[in-house]
Order: structure tokens, then C-alpha cells, then sequence
């Protein structure tokens, strides 16, 4: 029997993330992750206008008839939410620390496999993997992602993703789409472990970000501790060169982060705390929609993978951008 607080839990989770589900079941979620690719279905003889490399020319040399190979598409996905557990995800300015917006995340994506039939599995990880559930189906499986994801406790503070990435490249034995949910923006040292896993897997960053992280208020003199080292520095928030070059620093680590993005073919979902999750999410599949599209019509599609087509600003994400 499942804790009524679990059960309350889910049910708000369902609740929030209907509008998704519902919508990526109507046909962007199918549109915008493929299944692992082609799968042998059967051989038949030969009708005028089947492709001439399609011929089985051991069964034709065998029958004596021309006969061609058929193919069909298989579209099971396995999808794995990879999600950052570091002390730094249980910050938050808001109402909403970091961590409680890539758990909906990381939920509404389990909800969202469910209903498509898929199979989903989570590593939560810091630096190094906490917990991992492999990819499977049904009911309680689901709700018991949606546990581990809601009540998980870490025995680790700090972060790195290049362990968990490891694991899942070892671990998956088949090509998944990877949402890699994280706030670290300083990436490029991980550039090797994101290149295999972005070759491996439809790879996905998923950035999580507070408002405060990105922009520091005149508030005179502030202590701060980073959570994941415990190292303290005092900073004079009075100061315009203190906040510009805090905000300069940020930019530039977002900057490198989208580069290396582009140039490994990484699409990225920026989320912000105690903002919506739905909305990011939904840019990114219109992208995917557009560039796929561009792809069938000759055009060449997006340049870049990002959803920064999707967005009025032309940010990846558009406001949300990492």
C-alpha cells in the first residue's frame, strides 16, 4: 500500500503536468524522439515500384522469384531522467528550490513515457550515482520512480556528471533518450563523457536555474556558503563592479555551455525555479518539429540543436535560456 502523502503527491504531479501529457501524447512526443531504428519484419516477393536495393537475392537465387526484405520501425523508446541531487539543487530565492522544479521535471517526463507505453528508468546522481532504476514499464514501476524522485535522500553534497554518464553508457544496452537534468553551467571540462553519450543516446540537458544565480541585488554586505563545498566568501553586493562581474562570469559559463551544446548536436531545456515547466519543455518540441520538418522538405533544417527557434527571443528556451 502506498503512503497517502505519495499518493497526494502524484496526484498533484498528474494535475500539473496534464496539459504535457496530454499534449505529447496527441503527437510531439512521438514526433520528436524516435524509436532505436529498424527492425527486420518479414520477406515477400517482388511488386513493380519496391526499391531494387530491398531484393533478397539469397532467397530469389532459392525460389527462383524475386523477393524483397521488409522493414518496419520500431517505437519503443527507453527514456532515462538522469537527475542532479548535489547540495546546490536545494537552493532557491522563491517559493521553490531548484531541486522540487526538476523533480516535476523529471515526473511529468515519467508520466509522460508511461502514457506512450515506453519504458523509463532515473539515475540520481552527485558525484557519483546515488540510485539508478533501469528502464521498465507499468504502474507501480511509475510510482516508483515518482517515490524516488519526490523522497530520495543523497549521501553526497557535491556534483559532477561525468560518473553518472560513465555508468549510463555502460549500463544502457540500448540507444535511450537522456534527459540529463542538472544546474552545473560549467560543462566543457565533461566534454568527453557528454560526446559519447550525445553519440550513444538522444542526449538532452536539461539546466536548472534560480533568478538569484543569474543576477545579484544591491544588498550591501551578504555571507555566502557554497552548499556543496561549505566554503564561505562575503561579498559587498553595494558594489557595481561585484555584481557585474558576478553577472560577467555567469554569462560567459552559459556562453561556453551553449557552445559546447552546439557543437556536440545537444538540444537543452532551460528551467527556471518556480517557473513552469511545461512551457520549456513545449519549445523544445516545436524546434525538434521544425527542424525535422526542415529535414523532410530538403531545407537543411535548424543549424543548431536548441530550441531557440521556438522561443520569441531566440534564446535557447527563450527567458529560461541557461
Amino acid at each position: 500500500m502506498l503512503p497517502k502523502e505519495l499518493l497526494a503527491e502524484v496526484r498533484k504531479i498528474e494535475i500539473k503536468t496534464r496539459h504535457l501529457v496530454d499534449s505529447v501524447y496527441a503527437g510531439g512526443y512521438r514526433s520528436v524522439f524516435k524509436g532505436r531504428g529498424i527492425e527486420f519484419a518479414g520477406i515477400r516477393e517482388y511488386y513493380r515500384g519496391d526499391e531494387f536495393r530491398a531484393i533478397d537475392w539469397k532467397v530469389t537465387a532459392r525460389t527462383g522469384d524475386l523477393h524483397v526484405r521488409e522493414h518496419i520501425e520500431e517505437r519503443e523508446l527507453q527514456v532515462v531522467v538522469a537527475l542532479d541531487l548535489s547540495a546546490s539543487m536545494a537552493f532557491g530565492s522563491g517559493l521553490r528550490e531548484k531541486r522540487e522544479t526538476a523533480v516535476e521535471f523529471g515526473a511529468a517526463m515519467t508520466l509522460a513515457a508511461a502514457r506512450n507505453n515506453d519504458r523509463v528508468g532515473i539515475c540520481l546522481f552527485t558525484d557519483q550515482v546515488e540510485k539508478f532504476i533501469p528502464p521498465a514499464k507499468g504502474p507501480t514501476h511509475n510510482l516508483r520512480l515518482i517515490r524516488e524522485l519526490l523522497y530520495f535522500l543523497p549521501a553526497h553534497q557535491q556534483s559532477d556528471v561525468r560518473p553518472a554518464l560513465s555508468f549510463l553508457n555502460r549500463s544502457l544496452g540500448r540507444r535511450s533518450v537522456v534527459f540529463l537534468v542538472t544546474d552545473a553551467i560549467d560543462l566543457p571540462p565533461m566534454e568527453r563523457e557528454l560526446r559519447i553519450s550525445a553519440a550513444r543516446h538522444d542526449l538532452i540537458l536539461v539546466t536548472v536555474r534560480d533568478r538569484r544565480e543569474e543576477e545579484i541585488p544591491d544588498i550591501g554586505l551578504v555571507e555566502i556558503e557554497d552548499p556543496e563545498t561549505g566554503e564561505e566568501f562575503l561579498w559587498d553586493t553595494a558594489v557595481p563592479a561585484v555584481r557585474e562581474g558576478f553577472q560577467r562570469t555567469e554569462q560567459e559559463a552559459r556562453a561556453r555551455l551553449m557552445a559546447l551544446c552546439r557543437r556536440l548536436g545537444i538540444d537543452v531545456i532551460a528551467l527556471t525555479a518556480g517557473e513552469s515547466v511545461i512551457d520549456p519543455i513545449c519549445r523544445l518540441f516545436a524546434a525538434r518539429e521544425r527542424r525535422q520538418a526542415g529535414i523532410a522538405g530538403g531545407g537543411g533544417g535548424l543549424g543548431a540543436r536548441s530550441a531557440a527557434a521556438a522561443s520569441p527571443s531566440g534564446r535557447p528556451g527563450g527567458r529560461d535560456s541557461p
